[in-house]
């Protein structure tokens, strides 16, 4: 830590008024925030040089297309510490646990799904996706990633019975339909209320997107409504969806709306995985109080839209048998533990 206010301090030319570590979530890196007179900056500390230089790539991208997100002031010589600016004091996830569904908060929904459809017009064609950080494009190595990690980390650890050759063959099956799926453009992948940034002024701003790549337009749209630890109530749901839809031609929704439910499939699982690692296996809070929740969700799912029963069966039955009660025992048990 000293090391890295020095870094700072050599920033600022001066000593910082206060140099604070900031909690961690899901991620290894290490972030602090810095102040110096009225000014405010964050300093992030992280030993993984691909995710850096991904985020560098992205950032000053997105800064010549005048987008919302964070300006890299200065980065050190061996590219494992650099100062952004400081873009708000609270998350949209903060405001929402704070506030519930206020007209504040609607509005603040509506400006994150008008900055995103005017990140991903902006970006088309501009894109390297050559410097994405894990993956170019949303093709069969991510879904497939995605799918096993549902498996491996949740599925695999609450010991629950399936037919092997069965279930991997449905997520080959997932994998080529996902592929499919138009329109395509930037996406970021981690998109929810606690990687946007509100300030003062109630202008939004999005961070953590150093895992970009290409993808189903409806990803991130996706994740941002149906996230498990918001739980927004349907209408509320609907009615941004269509707020998002409304900015796109009437061609282009009717495919956007074919991908609903595989993006929601697709995110839902996804995230249960990493509940399972980041919560049972890590034991991390933010991640062990949401996995009940999670599954509710996939469960829903899959009881209101008939192609999982019908094409996926041993996916459909593994869902189900997450409802089961010795399993829920079994989840209970692990979350107090």
């Amino acid at each position: 830590m000293q090391n890295h206010q020095i870094f700072f301090e050599t920033f600022l030319e001066k000593k910082a008024d206060s140099f604070h570590v900031l909690p961690q979530s899901g991620s290894s890196r290490i972030n602090y925030t810095g102040t110096s007179g009225n000014q405010k900056y964050v300093v992030t500390y992280n030993e993984n040089l691909l995710e850096n230089e991904a985020f560098f790539y992205f950032s000053e991208l997105f800064q010549s297309l005048n987008l919302n997100t964070p300006k890299i002031l200065k980065i050190n010589p061996e590219r494992n510490l650099y100062i952004q600016e400081f873009l708000g004091s609270h998350t949209l996830s903060e405001i929402i646990a704070e506030e519930g569904i206020t007209e504040r908060v609607k509005n603040l929904m509506k400006k994150t799904l008008e900055n995103l459809f005017e990140l991903q017009t902006k970006t088309q064609g501009k894109v390297d996706f050559k410097k994405s950080f894990e993956y170019e494009k949303y093709d069969d190595l991510p879904v497939t990633h995605d799918l096993y990690y549902f498996k491996n980390y949740l599925v695999d650890i609450l010991e629950i019975e399936y037919h092997k050759s069965g279930l991997l063959k449905e997520f080959g099956e997932i994998s080529e339909i996902i592929q499919s799926m138009r329109p395509q453009s930037l996406m970021i992948r981690d998109f929810q209320s606690r990687n946007i940034l509100v300030n003062e002024q109630d202008d939004i701003f999005f961070i953590d997107y150093q895992s970009a790549m290409e993808g189903p337009a409806t990803y991130d749209v996706i994740s941002f409504l149906y996230q498990a630890k918001a739980n927004f109530p349907k209408d509320l749901r609907e009615e941004m969806l269509n707020y998002y839809l409304s900015f796109w031609s009437d061609d282009d929704k009717e495919e956007l709306k074919k991908s609903f439910n595989w993006m929601k499939m697709m995110r839902y699982l996804q995230v249960l995985g990493a509940y399972g690692f980041r919560g049972l296996i890590q034991r991390k809070a933010h991640f062990l109080a949401s996995i009940l929740q999670g599954i509710e969700n996939i469960c829903e799912l899959s009881e209101n839209w008939d192609i999982i029963p019908e094409k996926f069966p041993e996916l459909n039955s593994v869902i189900h048998n997450l409802k089961s009660e010795n399993i829920q025992l079994k989840i209970e048990g692990m979350i107090i533990d």
